[in-house]
């Protein structure tokens, strides 16, 4: 492994550790949107290009549509 796809890795665990300490919803969807973004820049780098292009579309549609419905119920929860 390169020191890129290393330092791709450990976004993605710092990423996927982080969302258990915020509260925010907001924060914890930016976060899933950031992860998705690493994913499919990891994807990339080994030479899955339909897989990266699939995580690209799903993860931030996903991303919006849980924007849109944070705007409905709130950014904390109660």
């Amino acid at each position: 492994m390169e020191l890129v796809d290393l330092i791709l890795v450990f976004i993605l665990l710092i990423s996927a550790l982080s969302v258990m300490f915020f509260e925010d919803l907001l924060y914890i969807i930016l976060i899933f949107g950031a992860f998705s973004i690493v994913l499919c820049l990891l994807w990339m780098r080994v030479n899955a290009p339909d897989a990266a292009i699939t995580e690209a579309a799903v993860g931030m549609g996903t991303t919006i549509l849980l924007i849109i419905v944070m705007t409905k119920m709130g950014r904390r929860p109660e």
